[in-house]
């Protein structure tokens, strides 16, 4: 869905999506975003579903979110305990969480680390 809107920003600003060589990039600011508006909210634990639709891409979403600082809580499946659990994420997957402030000092330091880079690559070309 995004890609078309992507491949423009990269013709029409090519530096605007340089995140410094890290992977998490455009995907990590939006998330960002969404953690200070939780705290700003009053929210101190941040939850997210991996969800399992397919095992290839499940796995990568648990690598993935695991790097950027969540904690497995559990695997919410089809089981009969699993149903409140389903009822408020709306399928089976890994259950994650990590204190809102830990995760924040941990992209914090990431989002510097991108920007650093973008700087020096912008200044070596």
């Amino acid at each position: 869905i995004f890609q078309p809107m992507i491949q423009k920003a990269r013709t029409e600003q090519p530096e605007s999506l340089d995140f410094g060589g890290v992977g998490f990039g455009l995907g990590m600011l939006m998330g960002y975003r969404c953690l200070l508006h939780g705290q700003e909210q009053g929210c101190s634990v941040a939850e997210f579903l991996a969800i399992d639709d397919e095992d290839f891409q499940h796995r990568r979403l648990v690598r993935y979110y695991q790097q950027a600082g969540f904690k497995i809580v559990k695997y919410v499946g089809d089981d009969f305990q699993d149903i409140p659990d389903r009822l408020v994420w709306g399928g089976c997957g890994t259950l994650m969480r990590e204190d809102m402030k830990i995760l924040l000092g941990k992209w914090s330091r990431l989002l510097l680390t991108i920007k650093q880079r973008a700087e020096r690559r912008r200044l070596e070309s």
